[in-house]
């Protein structure tokens, strides 16, 4: 729990708060600009939020940048900490003095915070449980019809998983949505092959004109294999993988020596075209041309000429080596057909029929193979949607009934009257906070109360703030209420209020008792007063 704030801004130094409830009183005028929802926003800060620093600029327009040192107790271990206005990224560690040791980054600090309080989600931020619960004047999370906003453009879906998230119910749909992701992820690596041609992509109808082709080509191998060429009628005797991958190899070597030969080709034709021109018939036609200036340029000319020349030769004997080389590879892939086989000069067409067709039926397999894996990926991906849909129904729905039948009990507990109950109509996507039988403003900043009430006593959550402006158009017996709801948590409750003489007696009391400072227009919370231009 939060256990102290110090700061040189506070005109009494130090605040100390306690467990369960925590009032910052005002007087009984109802004084504003006397530092109530400044402290709350403060302790929100110390928390880790940052309104303070942009809702509240103008405390360090009047007071420059400051520091706030804090101390959290848990299991009767106190924590240390410093943080200010001037780097509100960083927290430092400190020791009871407020004396800094080492720095973290906020995010670090909030972290710290929610192992501390042990929220249990893996997946929940700590900023994000406890910001929207946070309700202080300055910050955009008081619409009555949508509690689980902490911002105006918060989308609907996010708002209902972090709930999902703050009930520690998110585990089971984390792992769900891993292994959806994680099918979708494959059927896009198989489509992105497919596309570059890298397996073989097929849609329905080629897989059905396979499957066709398939039961042909395989009844036209059996056929071959009942041949004399295959008395066994063992077709993998004759057309193996290795059969297959050999006649396949030797083509490809085949057609690479090939491009290789034409190269060649090309080249001793350019070799024999290089040849020196000559200038005797041009005396026919002009007499008086500069022979001399010819011959200059011509030597020029067989220069570069005897260096492509060259260049041509030393590319001949590349080529010439490459196929070579080819030739060599391909004996050798001759070599271990014959090896396999032995095939004599008749066999070697049935050999070649064969394979050509078992080399057909392969491919042919190998499609429809990628297409079964493709869709059964597909059918997965729908099933595991499915599953995924029940299971977020299944969980919201719980969420769901456990929440209202707690709206219901506090509601009921704070209204002698037993008034209709607030609703909360909750989906995976969205929701609404649904008001019944009363529209007044009252009515709905108590039912708004009440929900934060009702998150803090089903989950983790660790504390609530409530400002002031919250409680002035909520009737007086039902502030008496809520008061006394508030004092039977052992949880945190910081709230602001003032006025507390239209309150009965033991309503009073209670706010005497659990008040952790009292301010007035002539005792503030902070050391100067900026409210009057002139002082």
């Amino acid at each position: 729990m939060l256990e102290r704030i110090k700061s040189a801004i506070f005109a009494e130094g130090v605040i100390d708060f306690h467990e369960g409830l925590n009032v910052v009183l005002g007087d009984n005028k109802g004084s504003n600009s006397i530092g109530k929802s400044t402290l709350l926003m403060i302790v929100d800060f110390v928390f880790g939020g940052n309104t303070y620093i942009s809702h509240n600029s103008d405390v360090v327009a009047n007071l420059e940048h400051h520091e706030f040192g804090f101390t959290f107790k848990f299991n009767k271990t106190k924590y240390h900490f410093v943080r200010g206005t001037e780097n509100p990224d960083a927290v430092f560690k400190s020791n009871n003095k407020y004396e800094k040791l080492k720095e973290i980054k906020v995010n670090d600090f909030t972290k710290e915070l929610k192992n501390l309080y042990e929220l249990e989600s893996d997946q929940l931020n700590f900023r994000t449980a406890v910001s929207t619960y946070s309700r202080v004047w300055g910050k955009e999370n008081n619409n009555v019809k949508k509690p689980l906003h902490s911002f105006a453009q918060d989308k609907f879906n996010q708002t209902v998983t972090n709930l999902i998230k703050l009930f520690n119910k998110y585990n089971a749909i984390e792992l769900q949505d891993k292994e959806l992701k994680r099918l979708e992820d494959q059927r896009q690596v198989l489509n992105k092959a497919g596309t570059y041609k890298l397996i073989p992509k097929i849609n329905k109808t080629k897989f059905n004109k396979n499957i066709k082709e398939i039961e042909s080509l395989t009844k036209d191998i059996e056929r071959l294999g009942k041949s004399a060429y295959s008395p066994s009628g063992d077709i993998s005797e004759i057309v193996s993988d290795e059969m297959i991958s050999l006649r396949e190899m030797k083509k490809k070597l085949i057609d690479e020596r090939e491009y290789y030969i034409s190269r060649l080709n090309r080249t001793t034709r350019t070799i024999k075209n290089s040849a020196g021109a000559g200038f005797e018939n041009l005396f026919e036609f002009f007499p008086n041309v500069n022979v001399e200036k010819l011959q200059n340029i011509e030597s020029f000319h067989q220069g570069i000429s005897s260096i492509l020349s060259d260049e041509l030769e030393n590319a001949k004997k590349e080529l010439a080596s490459k196929i070579d080389e080819l030739e060599q590879e391909i004996n050798k892939v001759i070599e271990k057909q014959e090896q396999l086989l032995n095939p004599d000069e008749e066999l070697n067409v049935f050999i070649d029929s064969l394979i050509e067709l078992s080399s057909g039926l392969k491919s042919l397999q190998l499609e429809n193979q990628y297409y079964r894996k493709l869709s059964g990926i597909k059918g997965d991906i729908d099933t595991k949607k499915g599953e995924l849909e029940e299971l977020k129904e299944k969980i919201v729905e719980e969420i769901n009934k456990a929440i209202n039948t707690k709206l219901k009990e506090i509601n009921d507990l704070i209204h002698e009257d037993k008034r209709t109950a607030p609703q909360l109509n909750l989906t995976y996507s969205k929701y609404d906070y649904e008001i019944v039988d009363n529209t007044g403003t009252g009515k709905a900043y108590t039912n708004l109360l009440i929900f934060d009430l009702a998150i803090l006593t089903l989950t983790k959550l660790p504390f609530i703030i409530h400002d002031s402006f919250l409680f002035k158009n909520i009737e007086k017996e039902t502030v008496e209420q809520i008061i006394n709801f508030y004092n039977t948590m052992s949880k945190q409750v910081f709230i602001a209020i003032d006025i507390i003489d239209l309150y009965n007696k033991e309503t009073q009391k209670i706010l005497e008792e659990k008040k952790v400072i009292q301010l007035s227009k002539g005792k503030l919370l902070t050391i100067k007063d900026w409210r009057d231009s002139e002082k």
